[in-house]
C-alpha cells in the first residue's frame, strides 16, 4: 500500500496520513508493506522489487467533484491528464511502470479534499475518511 500525498497542503495528505496510521496498526503482519511515499511515490520501486507485491494499491487525493471525504477507485485508464497529487510523474505512468515490472495488479484509491491549504490540518470530513478507511483495511488484516 503506497499513501501519496504533500503533508504541508491540508487534505493532500490524506494518502500519507492512512499509510501511517495503517503502519501502526498493521506493523507485524509480513505479507503486508505500507509505505507514506510523499510527493515522489516513484521512490517506493527498490522497497516493491524486494517485497514482489501481487497487489499495489496507491491511496492519494484528487479533486473527483465530488463531496469533500469521498472515497473513488479510480480507473488508472481515466487518469491521464488527471492530477491526483502534488507529485510530478503522473500516477498513470508511475502504474504502468509498476504493472510492467511486477508483473501485479495496480488499483489507485482517491479521496476529494476540502482544503489544500499550506500547512493546513486535515479536514473534518477528510479526517474521518481516513480513520474509516484505516478501520477497514486493519479489520480485513486482523480477522
Amino acid at each position: 500500500m503506497l499513501g501519496i500525498g504533500n503533508e504541508l497542503n491540508g487534505d493532500d495528505s490524506a494518502g500519507n496520513w492512512v499509510a501511517r496510521k495503517l503502519s501502526e496498526r498493521l506493523k507485524d503482519q509480513p505479507n503486508l508493506l505500507i509505505m507514506d511515499c510523499g510527493t515522489i511515490p516513484e521512490n517506493a520501486s527498490g522497497p516493491l522489487r524486494r517485497f514482489q507485491p501481487q497487489l499495489i494499491l496507491m491511496i492519494d487525493a484528487a479533486d473527483l467533484g465530488e463531496p469533500p471525504g469521498t472515497i473513488q477507485f479510480v480507473d488508472l485508464d481515466q487518469v491521464r491528464g488527471f492530477s491526483a497529487s502534488s507529485h510530478s510523474l503522473p500516477l498513470s505512468v508511475f502504474a504502468g511502470f509498476l504493472v510492467q515490472e511486477f508483473h501485479c495488479e495496480v488499483a489507485l484509491c482517491c479521496i476529494q479534499p476540502l482544503s489544500l491549504e499550506f500547512e493546513a490540518e486535515l479536514s473534518k470530513p477528510v479526517k474521518g475518511v481516513v480513520k474509516s478507511l484505516v478501520e477497514e483495511i486493519a479489520s480485513y488484516y486482523l480477522a
